[in-house]
């Protein structure tokens, strides 16, 4: 039984780092409307437009065993405040990059700087939120704080949506990216203010094994090396695949939207569905992007009701059930997206968030269960898979370009919510797998 003169103040600290997940969210969801910014823009192709989600994810990649050798050895704290710095200066090199370069390349290196700290702070804050309490509710706890990420996730893509698609663009007019300084300078100075509160606030540091150990019997395989613990290693497999669907999604959701709900017909005329022009006529929309970019908060509004509601449903359903029962059903949507059927699609689109919302927080809670003091190195190689993200939007640019339709690409996100799928389904018996490679140790 929890004590409550401890649940308070282990509240105020979830609470703290809960507000971390909102930085991160806001810096995935700008690259949600950014892709098609730098398409209208600097005309870049839709498989160089794919080459953002690369530079952020690729950034994940390469800076989180480094974010977590140095965790390891400087503490969950300490390793935020070093990501949130790196955050900061990432952002405010869009500066220079939209005043003075002016190259997609000189942004693509600011967010691969920003992602260097958002890696650090992700590798610390994802496993930090697991063991700051029971073992049993750590899935539902994550989806609480990836919560807060959703509510960013509603809160960019409108930014977004009203400073980059806010006017119609004149041809032949010089290229001004002052719209898109804006949220991230302003970004680089919140994330400074957080900085100065965790600067000043001191949090517990928790040991994960002594976490576990108080709330599961389960000591025996504390101690397995990772790589013989299968509940684990197919945990990465899971969330690389799981999270190259949805980066991907995100990435041309957009595109995709305005390919299927403005088609033309046998005469050659634009049509445009009823429902994307009642729309844009109800959000006072300029341009048929930013009724797009507007769909996409609604898609985001699904994905925060899918958070919040997921931590209450994993109170009665167990998680490994929820994910797998989430993944058919996106992927029964995500076909009727590959289907193309015009003017509909394009509506059951945005379901899919709905459905994705539990997955991360889900696979990464189940992945890190019962491995102790090994949490710190194991979440980072969790955080590693993330590079899933950087490889399919050039993948699915590179098949819209070659046979010039959105739908087609999709066949990669269809494949990484199999994988969810199949996780959870197979989650107990390997659990059980990793129980009995603790048993067999000395």
């Amino acid at each position: 039984m929890t004590n409550p003169s401890k649940a308070k103040p282990l509240l105020f600290y979830f609470l703290m780092v809960a507000s971390l997940f909102f930085i991160w969210g806001f810096c995935h969801a700008m690259l949600d409307v950014l892709n098609k910014h730098f398409q209208n823009i600097l005309h870049v192709s839709k498989t160089q437009s794919g080459f953002i989600q690369t530079a952020v994810f690729g950034a994940y990649f390469i800076m989180a065993l480094p974010s977590a050798f140095l965790i390891r050895r400087v503490g969950y704290q300490r390793g935020i405040l070093i990501g949130l710095l790196v955050v900061a200066i990432g952002a405010f090199m869009f500066v220079p990059a939209g005043l003075w370069f002016q190259t997609f390349e000189s942004f693509l290196f600011a967010l691969f700087v920003l992602s260097s700290g958002l890696a650090c702070i992700e590798t610390a804050a994802n496993p930090y939120v697991t063991v700051l309490g029971p073992t049993d509710g750590a899935a539902g706890r994550l989806s609480v704080a990836q919560a807060f990420n959703s509510v960013a996730y509603i809160i960019a893509p409108t930014i977004g949506g009203v400073l980059l698609f806010g006017k119609k663009q004149v041809a032949d007019a010089p290229v001004d990216f002052s719209s898109l300084l804006i949220p991230y300078v302003v970004l680089g100075a919140v994330v400074l203010v957080v900085f100065g509160v965790f600067w000043f606030i001191k949090l517990p540091d928790i040991d994960a094994q002594s976490a576990q150990s108080r709330t599961t019997g389960e000591q025996a395989h504390h101690n397995v090396p990772l790589l013989r613990q299968p509940h684990f290693t197919w945990g990465i497999v899971t969330q690389f695949l799981y999270v190259a669907a949805q980066v991907g999604v995100n990435a041309f959701a957009l595109n995709y939207i305005l390919e299927n709900a403005i088609t033309k017909d046998a005469a050659g005329a634009t049509v445009t569905d009823t429902l994307f022009a009642w729309f844009s006529h109800l959000t006072g929309a300029a341009t048929p992007e930013q009724t797009a970019a507007y769909v996409i908060v609604v898609a985001m509004i699904l994905y925060a009701a899918g958070r919040f509601s997921g931590a209450l449903i994993a109170r009665i359903i167990r998680p490994n059930l929820m994910l797998s029962l989430y993944g058919v059903v996106n992927c029964i949507i995500i076909m009727l997206v590959m289907a193309d059927i015009k003017c509909f699609s394009w509506r059951v689109l945005p379901l899919c968030w709905l459905f994705m919302s539990i997955m991360f927080p889900f696979i990464f809670a189940m992945s890190l269960r019962n491995l102790g003091e090994q949490t710190k190195m194991a979440a980072s190689f969790l955080i590693m898979a993330i590079v899933g993200g950087a490889i399919a939007p050039p993948l699915m640019g590179y098949l819209a370009d070659q046979y010039h339709s959105m739908a087609i690409c999709f066949i990669l996100p269809l494949i990484g919510f199999i994988a969810p799928t199949l996780y959870g389904i197979a989650y107990p018996y390997l659990l059980d797998r990793s129980a009995c490679a603790g048993a067999k140790m000395p």
